[in-house]
């Protein structure tokens, strides 16, 4: 009587059911930032009912079209039934108003997904290239629900943000473990018409490897806000390659004789700049004091740029040259080597600073006397933080017409290093032409009258938008200037000092931020962004020091920046404060404390999960390298039986595995054509666990030489990086049979 094939196992359907699952994920997802919390049930409850029965429905007769039309008048119908439930005083007056809305809602968003999520199951089933949508779908739902975090919003969306703030949470960890829950749904989504056990395999790799990334997050801290403020040099980055060129030509040398790829040499010339990630918040500003800036804009210094180096300004390598910057972040209290002068023009003004990103040196409201470190209220968010005692310009622009420019401390080096402008006359020509046309011949002999008709003049005439086309010319400044006058803030900042020098004024071009006064909106933190960063020249007036003199260019090709997010800025400015976000609540706390214990677990756990996760590879390869070696230690009875076995381990690597019921015979047989040698060897196996008195007759040496063949065949069969792939997949032996 021969054997009778076993029948084959009926398909597993986790996969189906996995699929079912990332439709109610998705549908809940998707409901979350629309609905309460009985919606956002029903949306999950009718996504995976929709999924359900798209699947059945695909596998019947009839056509798309009906099921579509089908999927379509359920979403119309639940439409309708939600409009009289609004509009119905009876049910209205049986669950309440409040309670009547919601369920309305609920009923809304259960016919509105399982109609849709009915419709698009249905049809990726039917055409598997429409599977691609389910991602899509997947992606968009998880993107829109964290899409107002973008660019450092950590007060949003409020629905998620504000319960995780009310208890001293971290909103960011929250929106890690939903790009972790997505990346799980898509690779589910991916997975999921896989064979059953790759799929648990594939998803346990997955699961371990993005609970590995999320624990371990705190680990290295919070993500760091991307670079924002490009070629200003206000932080640190990577020089080009004309930057590098201009660098060996001045000697390489910076402020302090430091010099080096990654540090700022000036405000760069660029085309197309771009501004990437630019609402990035980058730091915020605690103002001590009450102030309002004389021109309505308060200047936060980074740098200054004094040196003439043939093609733009640079930092000054002149010792006595830009005395008034400071140095570097303060370790103690430190005063700047030449403050502006106190006097009537100028008041102190006490300023507190917290970084949410690395920057090349400490910016300062202009101008700053002394700096003071200051405690880091919160080290997972800002990178350091530190006080600031300004002298700020407090004095109109109308005192300046009776000063002169320049100093009489000055060396004859530092005056030459000020006025040095480039040698093309169109510089001077232009500079007095504008001073011909714009100032009344009784104030000609005024260096400021002069100074706001430059900087008028260039307002009016100037264009501003990061999209130029100058960095390639010899003297990008004029090319800007004596051609389109279209540019950003370098251009302007360097024609409006290049104009001064040619006449004689002392001047520089600094950069860091500029903020409108009415960004405070009346409180006294404020928010400093990469799109605030900015470059503007500065001429010095006696007994005044450096004094922003900025062009405002009134045409503009690019969009006006929007104003900063009150509420996140009111958030940050209570962080740096090193106040608490959780309302003042008497009693019990648990809830809290729980948040912070979690808090300081995570990075423990995550040194847990990666030691477990090389505990497991470690073990796994172990095993693996074991089945291989075994035959060398194997006894004569238990010989053929690790031969062949760790032939299959060697096939399994390959992807060529036994199915379901397939005898080791059978299997020898089907893959003859590449292994023939496994045939007598399967059979010894074989008889040898019936106890066939033959095969146990069949002497170690033959069997060892079998063995060899096949290991040759196998390594003539496939190719050696097909092999090479199987043998560092750590759990290809699992799969042998």
């Amino acid at each position: 009587m021969s054997a009778e094939t076993p029948p084959s196992r009926p398909r597993f359907h986790l996969p189906t059911a996995l699929r079912v699952l990332m439709y109610a994920v998705v549908g809940a997802v998707l409901a979350i930032p629309l609905a309460r919390a009985p919606a956002v049930l029903t949306a999950a409850l009718g996504a995976g009912l929709g999924a359900t029965f798209g699947s059945r429905a695909a596998k019947t007769l009839y056509r798309s079209v009906p099921l579509l039309t089908f999927a379509l008048l359920v979403m119309l119908l639940s439409g309708l039934i939600h409009s009289l439930l609004i509009g119905s005083a009876t049910f209205a007056a049986l669950l309440g108003p409040a309670g009547a809305y919601r369920a309305a809602d609920a009923w809304l968003a259960l016919g509105v997904c399982f109609g849709g999520a009915f419709a698009l199951r249905g049809m990726s089933a039917r055409r598997p290239l429409l599977a691609t949508l389910e991602v899509l779908l997947a992606v968009f739902a998880f993107t829109q629900l964290v899409v107002a975090h973008r660019d450092g919003a950590i007060n949003r969306p409020f629905e998620i943000a504000d319960p995780i703030l009310a208890t001293g949470g971290d909103p960011s960890l929250v929106f890690i473990g939903v790009g972790v829950a997505a990346a799980l749904v898509v690779a589910l989504t991916l997975l999921a018409e896989e064979r059953a056990g790759r799929l648990v395999l594939h998803v346990a790799v997955v699961g371990v490897l993005l609970a590995l990334l999320a624990l371990t997050t705190r680990i290295s801290g919070m993500p760091t806000p991307p670079e924002a403020g490009g070629g200003l040099g206000l932080r640190d980055e990577e020089g080009s390659a004309d930057e590098q060129q201009e660098g060996e030509r001045s000697g390489g040398q910076q402020a302090g004789g430091q010099g080096g790829p990654g540090t700022p040499r000036g405000p760069d010339f660029r085309d197309d700049y771009q501004e990437n990630q630019s609402e990035v918040p980058v730091g915020v500003v605690i103002f001590r004091d009450d102030y309002s800036a004389p021109s309505g804009v308060y200047y936060f210094r980074q740098g200054a740029f004094s040196q003439w180096n043939g093609r733009r300004l640079v930092q000054s390598t002149l010792a006595d040259v830009d005395r008034d910057l400071v140095q570097g972040f303060p370790v103690a209290s430190t005063a700047v080597r030449e403050p502006p002068p106190l006097n009537a023009s100028r008041r102190e003004v006490e300023t507190t600073v917290a970084l949410l990103a690395d920057h090349t040196q400490p910016f300062a409201l202009e101008s700053p006397i002394r700096l003071s470190p200051a405690s880091n209220p919160d080290p997972s968010r800002f990178r350091v933080a530190y006080h600031v005692t300004s002298a700020a310009m407090s004095a109109d622009y109308f005192s300046l017409l009776e000063a002169d420019t320049g100093a009489r401390t000055w060396s004859r080096e530092a005056l030459a290093e000020y006025t040095e402008a480039p040698a093309d006359p169109r510089y001077r020509e232009l500079a007095e032409q504008i001073i011909a046309e714009r100032v009344p011949a009784d104030l000609r002999d005024q260096d400021a009258a002069k100074v706001f008709a430059i900087t008028e003049w260039l307002g009016e005439h100037g264009i501003y938008s990061l999209r130029s086309r100058h960095a390639s010319a010899e003297d990008p400044t004029a090319h800007f200037l004596f051609g389109d006058r279209t540019g950003y803030c370098v251009h302007f900042s360097h024609a409006a000092a290049f104009l001064f020098r040619s006449i004689g004024l002392p001047a520089r071009v600094a950069n860091g931020y500029a903020i409108p006064e009415s960004s405070r909106q009346g409180g006294s933190a404020l928010l400093v962004t990469g799109k605030s960063s900015h470059a503007w020249p500065e001429v010095y007036f006696e007994g005044f020091g450096w004094v922003v003199t900025d062009v405002s260019p009134q045409q503009s090709l690019d969009p006006p920046p929007s104003p900063p997010d009150p509420d996140l800025q009111r958030l940050l400015g209570e962080l740096a404060r090193g106040q608490s976000t959780a309302p003042p609540e008497e009693g019990d706390d648990t809830v809290a404390q729980l948040v912070a214990a979690l808090r300081g677990l995570m990075p423990n756990l995550g040194w847990g999960a990666l030691a477990l996760l090389l505990a497991a590879l470690v073990m796994l390869y172990a095993i693996k390298a074991w089945r291989r070696l075994a035959p060398r230690f194997a006894s004569h009875p238990a010989l053929a039986h690790a031969l062949h076995r760790a032939a299959l381990d060697r096939l399994s690597e390959v992807a060529i595995r036994r199915k379901p019921g397939e005898t080791r015979e059978a299997f020898a047989a089907r893959i003859a054509e590449h292994v023939p040698s496994l045939a007598p060897l399967a059979a010894v196996t074989e008889g040898r666990a019936l106890g066939s008195s033959r095969a146990q007759q069949v002497s170690r040496a033959e069997l060892l030489r079998v063995a060899e063949q096949v290991r040759q065949e196998h390594a003539r069969a496939f190719p050696v990086g097909r092999r090479l792939l199987g043998w560092l997949a750590p759990w290809s032996f699992l799969r042998t049979r």
